[in-house]
């Protein structure tokens, strides 16, 4: 099989079900964002071969991966409902909202608590994370723009997606603290002077 089809030369691509429909689409747009996520996460695993700073939160990224596919099969089908029926592509649990959100309580039990907003940096996988925390904020913006058409993704991938965001940052943090280094706390710029 060729990876090259020639089918989207003029500006259209075809969704999972043989609809057509411009590449400037929302629904490509979507989808489009949700696979930058996933590679920004790829990145971000990358970064960590020892996995020395991810430790057990490896294995768990990756299953996020995988998520992020389902959404993103999700998103590029034309009639998702029919194909969910089929079994053409697979739902995602509303469990693993709940398996986000139990890691996001066990990563910030590490963490000091919040007192200013963190600059994004410090090491180089926490930098990553953040880069991967952005692209899931916009990611969240794509998919909000279909819900007048798609109601149905409100239920688990909405809420999944912003679960997803708050991951990325709490793991940014936890990160930046395995690693030895204190996250960069943004003061408004009178905190500054008066500090300075």
């Amino acid at each position: 099989m060729k990876i090259y089809t020639k089918g989207g030369d003029g500006g259209e691509t075809g969704l999972l079900g043989g609809a057509r429909v411009p590449k400037d689409d929302a629904r490509v747009a979507a989808y489009g964002t949700v696979d930058e996520l996933n590679a920004a996460i790829g990145v971000a695993l990358a970064l960590d071969p020892a996995a020395a700073t991810l430790r057990d939160s490896r294995p768990a990224l990756r299953a996020v991966q995988e998520d992020l596919f389902t959404i993103g099969a999700r998103l590029a089908a034309a009639n998702p409902g029919r194909l969910l029926r089929k079994g053409t592509i697979s739902a995602l649990s509303a469990d693993r909202i709940d398996a986000l959100e139990a890691w996001i309580d066990a990563l910030d039990a590490e963490l000091p608590a919040l007192e200013a907003f963190v600059l994004p940096g410090g090491s180089p996988l926490a930098a990553q994370l953040h880069v991967a925390r952005t692209v899931c904020r916009r990611a969240e913006r794509g998919v909000t723009a279909l819900l007048d058409e798609q109601p149905d993704l409100a239920e688990v991938v909405v809420p999944y997606i912003n679960r997803l965001s708050d991951l990325l940052f709490t793991l940014a943090r936890a990160t930046n603290r395995r690693a030895g280094r204190d996250d960069a706390m943004w003061l408004p710029q009178r905190q500054r002077d008066e500090a300075g």
